[in-house]
């Protein structure tokens, strides 16, 4: 009797990435909301991972004027 490795491999392709637009959402939100700050509450982000991706959307975006701040456990964004 033959023994099982204890894995086995598939064939398959490797699926292409997909992208998230959490970040550039709520940028396009508090542009459209007309407010000069506003604290992002809701997420199950942690407060220093939502500062990153709030500041490559900003970069990437070109937004100028916009700000990303942390204030101990809270994230604003800011015009």
């Amino acid at each position: 009797m033959v023994r099982g490795k204890g894995f086995e491999l598939v064939p398959r392709p490797v699926p292409t990435r997909q992208r998230s637009s959490f970040y550039k959402d709520i940028v396009n939100e508090f542009l459209k909301s007309g407010e000069e700050s506003v604290v992002i509450s809701g997420t199950d982000r942690k407060p220093a991972t939502l500062v990153q991706g709030l500041r490559k959307v900003l970069q990437a975006e070109n937004a100028k004027g916009v700000k990303v701040v942390q204030r101990s456990q809270e994230v604003y964004l800011s015009k």
